[in-house]
């Protein structure tokens, strides 16, 4: 037979266990992945695309993000049935 006693002290136990344990939620998931690295010049190509874009009156980041635009609608599109399969599934 099990001591009372002990399965008494056996969950303030496992509690300051859990408690001394650093909470992982607050820390950001570790990524196997590496960051792909820019290409060979990009930032030269970057700066000459954005003096292009200034002299013609135009911003750099404002196609830059018509660009991102195009590429998800692109994607949306081409993906459409997928997408609408995974939202009726929620």
């Amino acid at each position: 037979m099990s001591n009372p006693v002990q399965q008494e002290n056996q969950p303030a136990e496992t509690f300051e266990a859990t408690k001394k344990q650093p909470s992982t939620s607050s820390k950001k998931p570790t990524n196997s992945k590496k960051k792909p690295a820019k290409p060979a010049g990009f930032k030269e190509f970057e700066t000459l695309a954005k003096e292009i874009l200034e002299a013609s009156d135009g911003s750099y980041y404002e196609w830059l993000h018509k660009q991102h635009q195009d590429i998800i609608l692109n994607f949306n599109v081409h993906n459409q049935k997928q997408i609408t399969e995974v939202a009726n599934q929620s």
